[in-house]
């Protein structure tokens, strides 16, 4: 059963301005997606997934609580690394970057 879908949109210039932070990248991804995420439409990619994901539960999730990595085939798996009190989750998740932008769409159903 579906629990919740959720979209969102970045431009991949505020990312990439964002980068230049030193702290950016260490507050928003965890340590196995800072080993990937190499180039601001990688980043901008993640970013919007995770957006996404929060929007698909329902309430905001600490950054470091979501992962999202490629399978060995390059399709995004995510992950809640938090119990949500709803039993084990399918997070199913699409990314996609073109004119500047990065959209994700993430689905949710129970597990």
């Amino acid at each position: 059963m579906i629990i919740g879908i959720g979209v969102d949109v970045v431009k991949i210039d505020r990312i990439k301005r964002a980068m230049e932070r030193p702290k950016f990248l260490a507050r928003i991804f965890t340590p196995a997606e800072q080993q990937i995420v190499r180039v601001p439409d990688e980043a901008a990619g993640r970013w919007a997934a995770k957006e996404a994901i929060i929007k698909a539960v329902g309430h905001r999730l600490p950054w470091q609580q979501m992962e999202v990595l490629p399978d060995k085939y390059g399709k995004p798996l995510a992950q809640i690394h938090r119990d949500l009190n709803r039993g084990p989750l399918k997070i199913h998740v699409s990314i996609t970057h073109d004119a500047g932008l990065a959209i994700a769409f993430a689905v949710i159903e129970e597990g």
